[in-house]
């Protein structure tokens, strides 16, 4: 996603803008700038977090090296400092250079980008369209667990913390009424027009459509308070929620 901007008084550790990062079905698409030497991409690489390729269960990453040609000896060094050091899941290798694809294959890695759908019949010119799909808005009551995990293509409402481990991933907006801990992926399947929005802003990733951004508690605006967080032409921006009531005498 491509770490391009940083958000509004919010620290991001590292700046990674020859990366592209793109929200797919499978998990994460990846496209590795062919500019950069493989030195230069390599650095780039190893200074994203580890949890910054953190997915639900059952997805993964591809890694697209475009016309790269790509050395032994930058694949070495991806799988032993990237892919094993940091647990990553990776779907596919690839690449439009043909001896690069060709050195993908002979290596026995996968050089076939994870297709949307497996063995769906694909309805015929002459059938009629479906109706619009409204997206639902799925609530949560109570807090989630680590290792709770909720994916679905609406938004997304926890009336309770989302405490580390747990996991959301939502086509809309993501709200979090209480602490904001674990991983949480709005407009996860394109849409930019999200938001999310935490009682108490306490993760180090936010993700919104395909932006990925790090927050480092010791000098974040907005930490452990209220915040909303949106994408304003392209960048994310951070709001701290200072809203409040001033009550004058008694209610009765």
């Amino acid at each position: 996603m491509s770490f391009l901007q940083k958000l509004q008084n919010l620290r991001k550790p590292v700046n990674l803008s020859n990366i592209k990062i793109e929200r797919t079905h499978y998990g994460l698409k990846f496209f590795l700038p062919d500019s950069s030497s493989e030195d230069e991409l390599l650095k780039l690489l190893v200074r994203i977090p580890a949890n910054a390729y953190k997915l639900p269960e059952g997805q993964g990453v591809v890694f697209d090296f475009s016309s790269r040609v790509c050395s032994r000896r930058l694949i070495l060094h991806l799988l032993n400092s990237i892919v094993w050091e940091k647990g990553i899941k990776v779907l596919a290798w690839l690449s439009s250079d043909e001896s690069t694809n060709n050195f993908f294959n002979s290596a026995g890695l996968s050089v076939i980008e994870p297709p949307l759908t497996l063995n769906e019949p694909q309805p015929s010119p002459s059938a009629p369209k479906p109706e619009a799909h409204i997206p639902a808005f799925k609530i949560v009551y109570g807090s989630m667990r680590s290792g709770h995990k909720v994916d679905t293509d609406g938004s997304v409402l926890v009336w309770g913390h989302l405490n580390p481990g747990a996991e959301i991933v939502a086509g809309g907006s993501v709200i979090v009424a209480g602490r904001l801990l674990g991983l949480v992926h709005a407009g996860g399947y394109g849409r930019n027009d999200v938001f999310v929005w935490a009682g108490s802003f306490e993760t180090q990733q936010v993700r919104i459509a395909n932006k990925l951004c790090f927050a480092d508690p010791k000098s974040t605006t907005g930490w452990r308070k209220s915040v909303l967080i949106t994408l304003e032409d392209g960048t994310p921006v951070i709001r701290e929620n200072k809203f409040f009531i001033k009550q004058e005498g008694n209610l009765h």
